[in-house]
């Protein structure tokens, strides 16, 4: 009934117009998205055909014997078309399975995408991977998600602080200077983290070019200063903060509370769901207590991000 396929470069259209078109894909698994940094990663991608017909994609890339979907996104699992079925799914686990056993892989590393990004129940893979893989929850990253439906009123800390830059005269406005924000970003993570952020500037710029419907950059300014900002990735029904930073200034006159006030509503008006990201480290197991309290000062819940294996 399935066949499945390795994919290749010549497939990347068919590919780009499933994604499109599924109930669960996002701009993620677009190939133009994927494989800016496919030189970090081997591809093993998968395509899963039914009566000569494309049924669902398994982003995915292999290192050490493990088979990962994937360690260059946010996070992957299986994309399905709107006809999928439970039962089928599982089928098509049995036939994804074969194939990298038969690849020489012995584990599957498989991070699905949380509920919030899918445009229709599609928690198929979520039962398959248990029922007949007897997949394990390995870690449990912690997001934060405002819902236009149940929104929860913000602490006074958020309020006062989103009113002190008003006063100081504060703006917020769309922009295109990546470089100026990521200079603020690079050395606000490498001050506080010593960490770097996970693009450089050129991939950010590239990926930018590449979908400028799904990535944008909103600042604070104050005077002709950029004090601080807010990379969004925007899906079909959510709208993600992919990096926050500001500042010393911009931090002392509460730029970013001013900023959320602003992104959120207007995020709100178009889509069901804001999110703020993770607020854990080490595969969930360190909890940013700080990073946390900011956020769900705004009115954000929790939403989990899960990550689960299982041997072949």
């Amino acid at each position: 009934m399935f066949e499945i396929k390795r994919y290749t470069k010549e497939q990347e259209n068919e590919w780009n117009m499933f994604v499109a078109q599924s109930k669960n894909g996002t701009f993620l698994f677009d190939r133009q998205y994927m494989d800016y940094h496919s030189k970090r990663f081997n591809d093993h991608s998968l395509m899963v055909y039914r009566s000569g017909k494309l049924y669902a994609l398994l982003p995915g890339n292999v290192a050490d014997e493990t088979f990962y979907s994937h360690q260059g996104l946010t996070f992957g699992g299986l994309v399905m078309n709107e006809k999928a079925t439970a039962v089928d799914v599982i089928d098509v686990f049995n036939l994804i399975n074969n194939s990298l056993r038969n690849d020489g892989l012995r584990r599957v590393v498989y991070k699905p995408s949380p509920w919030i990004f899918h445009r229709q129940p599609s928690e198929e893979d979520l039962y398959a991977i248990i029922k007949i893989c007897g997949a394990r929850l390995c870690a449990r990253e912690l997001s934060s998600t405002i819902s236009r439906d149940h929104y929860n009123k913000w602490y006074h800390i958020r309020k006062d602080g989103a009113k002190k830059a008003k006063g100081l005269g504060v703006t917020i406005t769309k922009s295109d200077d990546f470089q100026t924000f990521w200079h603020i970003l690079t050395e606000n993570l490498k001050k506080r983290y010593g960490v770097v952020p996970v693009h450089t500037i050129e991939e950010i710029q590239l990926l930018k070019q590449r979908f400028p419907n799904n990535i944008r950059l909103v600042i604070a300014k104050e005077g002709e200063n950029i004090v601080g900002g807010t990379v969004l990735y925007v899906y079909d029904r959510v709208i993600h903060s992919q990096y926050i930073s500001a500042n010393d200034r911009g931090r002392d006159i509460h730029s970013i509370d001013l900023l959320f006030e602003t992104v959120i509503r207007d995020s709100l008006i178009t889509h069901p769901y804001f999110d703020f990201g993770i607020s854990t480290e080490k595969h969930g197991t360190f909890l940013n207590e700080k990073l946390l309290y900011q956020k769900e000062g705004f009115g954000a819940r929790a939403v989990c991000f899960d990550t689960y294996e299982y041997n072949l």
